[in-house]
């Protein structure tokens, strides 16, 4: 993970980001950009699969990131697919928050799915 992905992480679930009710969405002017509007904004619960009974899909997933590699097959390709697209809202959100594009990253997420299928 990069260092600047980490940070937005650590951002996101400390609730920096979105900051404190001070900046309005690019999407929807007449809307602040709080952490919920982030969620509805970015069809956080569609894109990451995950109900929308739970209020923070992004935090919750952040919470279960592998910290060993693990083994299973099926927790492996859970990763594979999820962790791309916690990139791509990352960045989509780092982009809205700050109001100008910065590059897309040509593969986002790689490095965590090569380390999760990584034998050494």
């Amino acid at each position: 993970m990069t260092r600047l992905k980490r940070s937005r992480c650590i951002q996101w679930r400390l609730g920096w980001l979105p900051s404190y009710n001070t900046t309005r969405c690019l999407r929807h002017t007449s809307q602040l950009l709080t952490k919920q509007h982030a969620i509805y904004c970015l069809d956080m619960h569609h894109r990451l699969q995950i109900p929308k009974s739970i209020t923070d899909p992004l935090s919750l997933l952040l919470n279960k990131l592998p910290t060993r590699r693990p083994h299973s097959f099926q927790t492996k390709s859970f990763w594979t697919i999820r962790w791309p697209v916690i990139c791509a809202i990352l960045h989509e959100l780092d982009h809205i928050y700050h109001g100008k594009e910065s590059p897309s990253p040509s593969d986002p997420g790689q490095k965590l799915i090569k380390w999760l299928f990584n034998s050494s």
